[in-house]
């Protein structure tokens, strides 16, 4: 993935400054805000896939699909139905966690499914989240730490997840057995779900290493239990699942694979 930091048109010396902080922190290129064009023509003329936006609401990302600004999207739904009105969902039963426990979301993204596991394992609990996807680590890394909620206890929860950038294969390699109680993927479907307007800006963001037989087996050492989520059973049972959570309203299921 090729990006860059610019700012906003007319955006004051302070956030013209942060931006190039963020280059220099980054290590991309800072390219200046055209005054005359717009944010796809500087996409071409720099061949790039994205910019990080410095703007007054934070860090923005602008490609081709839209722009994005940091949100915990539909886990902030999910989280209201799960703790106000106490709902299940198919995440939480799939991971099956308690407080306490240490979860590994291999694929964070923006967070949602994070958001739900770090208030399942509570204060004592550890939620850390890889994004191997640099522009977007940047982006959930800052958002979960800034993010305004009138629920104190969301933002509590949004907040104790630890984000990291690092590639989930390289990641794996380095634990100790047992460095976790739970390892859960969500892999870019094979198939995109076209009705998910939520992923759409997502998507040419995300890192494109699928995951593998060989990063199952991996977070099977770190962790007894693997959860993987996906919209086919048969998909999953060649990744070794042999128990699904699912639902006749939900196009995706979660696959379960526990060490031997």
């Amino acid at each position: 993935m090729k990006f860059a930091v610019t700012c906003n048109k007319n955006d004051n010396r302070i956030l013209k400054e942060q931006a190039r902080a963020w280059a220099l922190q980054l290590q991309v290129p800072y390219v200046k805000r055209y005054d005359n064009g717009s944010l796809d023509a500087m996409l071409a003329d720099h061949h790039l896939d994205a910019l990080l936006i410095a703007g007054k609401k934070g860090p923005q990302l602008y490609s081709r699909e839209g722009m994005m600004l940091y949100h915990p999207g539909l886990g902030k739904v999910r989280w209201q139905r799960v703790v106000q009105r106490n709902e299940t969902d198919n995440f939480l039963t799939a991971m099956h966690l308690s407080p306490g426990q240490r979860v590994l979301d291999c694929t964070v993204g923006l967070a949602a499914d994070a958001l739900l596991a770090s208030h399942a394992v509570g204060e004592t609990g550890k939620v850390v989240g890889l994004e191997a996807s640099l522009p977007l680590w940047f982006l959930t890394s800052r958002g979960v730490i800034s993010y305004k909620s009138q629920i104190p206890e969301l933002v509590q929860d949004l907040q104790r997840i630890e984000i990291i950038h690092a590639e989930a294969s390289a990641f794996l390699k380095t634990l100790p057995e047992n460095s976790f109680d739970a390892v859960y993927f969500d892999p870019m479907f094979r198939q995109p779900v076209r009705k998910s307007s939520e992923m759409v800006p997502l998507r040419p963001l995300a890192f494109p290493e699928p995951l593998t037989l060989e990063m199952v087996e991996l977070a099977l050492k770190a962790a007894p239990r693997v959860v993987i989520k996906e919209r086919s059973v048969e998909i999953l049972q060649e990744y070794g699942c042999t128990e699904f959570v699912g639902s006749k309203y939900s196009a995706v299921r979660f696959g379960i694979r526990k060490r031997q």
